[in-house]
């Protein structure tokens, strides 16, 4: 049975293989810092014309999930706040959510040392099916180096991936939902697009943020 679309804000919140540290430090993600404190503000744009501003901030703390370490963050998003749960590490990104529709869903994002072209697979829930049906991402470094200007901020360094959500219905995995992220160096994620079918379904720009 085809699967809905993950909204894009809920896929915003990262994490990857755990390193232990004190509530109040940062891992040493030159593409994602998460101190405590730190906020990034969105534009939120659907095809369907809704219009509103995603916000996250980090709060300190963390969290263990099936044995990993993650950050806590507050994610607001049309007038309600929903806990957040980063990571950045190893020179490795990813997204994780737990979304009542959707289960629990991890999204590798970026392995900063790899090349322009490298892809990788992964498996994004703990039993490898997301509502009984199996699941799996195809990971993939897009462009690096690039500068992109959003909302009349200009990036530099930053980093395009995608990352391709597929389910396999009983005739091999196809991809439902393509993500393209865009991180720069020292800021985290700028830029946030989900796709099906090659048709924009939901965009994310970054409009204000603070690192501490």
């Amino acid at each position: 049975m085809k699967r809905g679309l993950l909204p894009v804000f809920v896929v915003i919140i990262f994490c990857v293989f755990c390193c232990k540290k004190e509530a109040n430090q940062s891992p040493a993600g030159e593409y994602l810092p998460l101190t405590d404190g730190s906020f990034w503000k969105y534009n939120y744009i659907s095809n369907g014309g809704s219009t509103d501003t995603l916000i996250i901030k980090m709060t300190g703390g963390s969290t263990l999930i099936n044995g990993k370490t993650y950050y806590n963050a507050a994610t607001t998003y049309r007038q309600g706040t929903s806990p957040g749960y980063f990571y950045a590490g190893n020179h490795l990104y990813a997204t994780r959510t737990a979304d009542e529709g959707f289960g629990s869903i991890e999204l590798q994002l970026l392995n900063d040392t790899a090349s322009v072209g490298y892809h990788w697979l992964t498996i994004p829930t703990a039993d490898g099916t997301l509502g009984g049906t199996p699941v799996r991402t195809l990971n993939t470094i897009k462009e690096k180096n690039i500068t992109r200007t959003l909302n009349g901020k200009t990036f530099t360094n930053v980093i395009h991936t995608q990352v391709e959500l597929q389910y396999n219905n009983g005739s091999g995995f196809g991809t439902t939902v393509t993500y393209d992220f865009y991180l720069a160096k020292g800021i985290g994620l700028i830029e946030n697009d989900a796709n099906t079918v090659d048709v924009l379904h939901e965009t994310e720009t970054i409009f204000d943020y603070s690192i501490k």
